[in-house]
């Protein structure tokens, strides 16, 4: 097959689109909008196949003379047949005609390769990156039927997951050099949450995380995901009933803030900015720390903003957080919403489901906790323990649940402090992270993966959900250009004779 002609490719082009035209002229009459919209569109892509084979046309075979020196020295000599390279583009399959350098004892370097930043598989980037944005938000299977309506490729699922793997390799060399955000753009206290999602794993994984049970245990079916993240927010100052009433009386809550639009009053919502979000099932939930606290310290490298970290009560995060910590300055905040479920616990064991009682005690009891009185809400539900003779078990466990709770958490429940300081107190942030980073995709009816599979989409939903996707996928196009011609001389950056198809 010769090399490509731009002229051949350009009345091909020409041709093609007299044809579209003709076509829409030929069947407006007995074709409706969808059908025509349909045809025109397939149609394009052909002309836009074309146009991509005038690309190389343009480009050249990549013949650079006779001899070809490599940077360690070796001398190719140009071969005297042209090889070809299938390239899968968005538009279509075609074959690419290279011009190859060999000598013995040496691979063959094709140079047109590294002019045009060929990627090692036949998939284009473009191609890439739109079969990994399917994947990372649907099945491998579903992601192929997508493709396939949309452009009319056709490529099998497993194909998609390949090259999940593959573009995932380019995670950590994108944030070790990704720039920080503009000052501007960032809020005034830095803050960090952690969460664990489960995701279910295929059963020989599932095999490798509990070998031994225990007598009556069930094996485990989902391996847990580890979930930081990193943002700025600005302060807003609350008092303790006014947090009270938005999370016990919603209603009331509402019915004020209307009140207020109506008077002119609308209060601006404060937002997170700049949120990273990392979600990984094979690294450790100290490595992740680790890197959501070197974003921390790329963004605020002096230190000058409070730095406040809102969890759950996992008391295994909050110890290892409190160690890799030690010695700075910083704010623990356990989560507020479970703090008032806890709550809400008790109240509904002592007052019943849906009462205005036992909605009144959890009221109560939240507004003096967020008064700082943590330790007087605690003595109270002993006293309720050690003076109610009849109360029930169901009473009695939710009860010491929720005074264990608050008595291992109570060094995180400063919510008077927190509140004049306009800290955020809800960890919304890591639980959405939690949903759609992890959740949205890694579930869902008989979805079950393998350790590395899930880790490749995990880290690309991490970007996608960061909001880094365009910056990711060119650092990710450098890395690979890096990787696969480094060792090929900047020299290449010239085109040869489009026509020529052997060597003189």
């Amino acid at each position: 097959m010769p090399a490509y002609s731009i002229e051949q490719m350009l009345l091909e082009g020409q041709a093609e689109v007299k044809e579209l035209f003709g076509f829409v002229k030929d069947n407006a009459a007995t074709m409706d909008a969808y059908t025509i919209e349909k045809n025109i569109f397939f149609r394009i892509l052909t002309i836009g196949l074309s146009a991509m084979k005038g690309y190389f046309a343009e480009k050249g075979t990549g013949d650079v003379g006779c001899f070809l020196e490599l940077e360690d020295g070796s001398v190719l000599k140009r071969q005297k047949s042209i090889l070809h390279k299938n390239y899968f583009s968005v538009f279509g399959k075609f074959s690419v005609p290279r011009t190859c350098y060999r000598a013995d004892g040496v691979n063959g370097v094709m140079p047109l390769d590294a002019q045009a930043n060929l990627p090692e598989r036949t998939y284009s980037y473009l191609l890439q990156e739109w079969m990994d944005l399917l994947s990372i938000r649907d099945s491998f299977g579903e992601s192929s039927w997508t493709l396939q309506k949309l452009l009319n490729l056709k490529i099998s699922a497993s194909r998609f997951e390949v090259v999940n793997r593959k573009s995932s390799n380019s995670y950590d060399d994108f944030y070790e050099t990704k720039k920080p955000p503009s000052s501007e753009s960032e809020g005034i206290i830095q803050t960090i949450g952690f969460d664990g999602k489960g995701v279910p794993v295929i059963k020989r994984e599932a095999a490798k995380i509990q070998a031994r049970l225990g007598k009556g245990e069930k094996r485990q079916k989902k391996k847990e995901a580890i979930v930081g993240v990193s943002y700025t927010i600005d302060p807003k100052v609350r008092t303790p009933s006014e947090v009270a009433e938005n999370l016990v009386y919603p209603e009331k809550a509402t019915e004020k803030r209307d009140s207020l639009k109506e008077q002119g009053v609308n209060a601006t919502p404060i937002r997170a900015s700049n949120t990273r979000r990392i979600a990984s099932l094979e690294r450790s939930k100290e490595d992740v720390m680790k890197e959501i606290l070197k974003d921390v310290k790329t963004r605020d490298p002096n230190s000058k903003r409070p730095l406040v970290a809102v969890m759950d009560g996992a008391l295994c995060l909050w110890t290892l957080l409190s160690s890799l910590l030690a010695g700075l300055n910083w704010v623990g905040i356990l989560d507020i919403i479970h703090v008032v479920e806890y709550l809400w616990n008790v109240g509904n064991a002592l007052h019943g489901e849906n009462t205005q009682e036992g909605k009144k005690w959890v009221y109560d009891h939240l507004l003096a906790i967020l008064q700082g009185r943590v330790g007087r809400v605690i003595g109270g539900m002993k006293q309720v323990l050690s003076k109610r003779k009849k109360l029930k078990s169901s009473q009695r466990k939710a009860l010491k649940d929720t005074i264990r709770y608050f008595e291992n958490h109570r060094k995180w429940m400063r919510y008077d402090e927190y509140l004049v300081a306009g800290y955020p107190i809800g960890s919304g942030v890591v639980e959405s992270s939690c949903g759609h980073t992890v959740k949205k995709r890694m579930e869902g009816t008989g979805r079950r993966w393998s350790i590395e599979g899930a880790e490749s989409t995990l880290l690309l939903r991490s970007v996608y959900t960061s909001n880094d996707w365009d910056a990711y996928w060119e650092k990710h196009r450098e890395r690979e250009q890096r990787r696969l011609y480094r060792k090929i001389p900047p020299l290449l950056g010239c085109s040869d004779d489009y026509s020529k198809t052997k060597a003189a």
